[in-house]
């Protein structure tokens, strides 16, 4: 249960507010700048997941597929490329008016809602595959999250979460990032949006901000009751990231992005 502190977080403008309030606020400003995404390679970047994925999906009979914090529809698309029925939904209107004009732009008719990855707006048992991106680190609640994304999954459904290790307390990383964040503020590819202004007041109700390692990924997604929980390094993933993504993803994240994966048992645990 969320503590009180946690619903009335000091973020910006001097306001108490709920902490995904917060991180609504910044992923609707960060939008534009996200869309752009970390490499030009674009259409090799959706090939090389697509590639990673179908390992993943290609033994389940996929009628429809939820992309959870589906962001500007990156992983939606790439989904799409790969013949499935998928919706994304995201907190941020913002992230959604990106991934829907991507999609107008290259006449995909893909469906994407606003919605909470902690309280879903569909039925029970109504999906095949639940997949989220980059999304772990930054829930207030995460197992509140996957009880959710296993209340909406059939029995027999996969949950396949892809984050990274992004804020590493180790001395190596925090160095690392520090770096990054210099050589970065006097480029191109600069946040133009504060991060640290939005997320160090809140960063403490974020329980995977700093430990989004795949055995807590692993040990959460157990927790959850899924079954043959297992998790990905994504080598092929990492290393084209290495070779293509701007400067800053690769002075802060080298190796960072994995897969973790469960699936629902056919009864019912609770």
């Amino acid at each position: 249960m969320e503590s009180k502190a946690a619903r009335n977080e000091i973020a910006p403008g001097g306001m108490a507010r709920h902490p995904k309030e917060v991180i609504a606020q910044y992923w609707d400003l960060r939008s534009h700048s996200y869309a752009k995404g970390v490499t030009a390679s674009r259409k090799e970047e959706r090939e090389v997941w697509k590639r990673c994925l179908a390992p993943n999906t290609a033994d389940l009979d996929i009628r429809r597929a939820l992309d959870v914090g589906a962001g500007a529809g990156f992983l939606s698309f790439v989904l799409n490329d790969m013949g499935i029925d998928v919706t994304g939904m995201d907190l941020s209107r913002g992230m959604l008016s990106q991934a829907r004009e991507a999609a107008c732009h290259h006449k995909l008719d893909l469906d994407f809602c606003q919605g909470d990855a902690e309280s879903l707006p569909f039925q029970s048992s109504s999906f095949d595959l639940v997949v989220s991106r980059h999304l772990l680190w930054t829930l207030p609640d995460p197992s509140r999250a996957l009880d959710e994304w296993m209340r909406i999954l059939r029995p027999g459904g996969r949950i396949l979460a892809i984050d990274g290790n992004w804020f590493d307390p180790s001395a190596k990383k925090k160095v690392a990032r520090k770096v990054s964040a210099l050589l970065t503020s006097l480029s191109i590819d600069r946040n133009p949006v504060p991060f640290q202004k939005f997320y160090q007041p809140i960063e403490k109700h974020l329980p995977l901000y700093q430990a989004t390692r795949p055995d807590r990924c692993q040990a959460l997604f157990e927790a959850a009751g899924l079954e043959g929980v297992a998790f990905d390094r994504l080598s092929e993933v990492n290393r084209f990231y290495k070779r293509y993504a701007n400067l800053s993803f690769r002075l802060a994240n080298a190796d960072a992005v994995f897969l973790v994966k469960g699936e629902k048992g056919a009864r019912p645990l609770r």
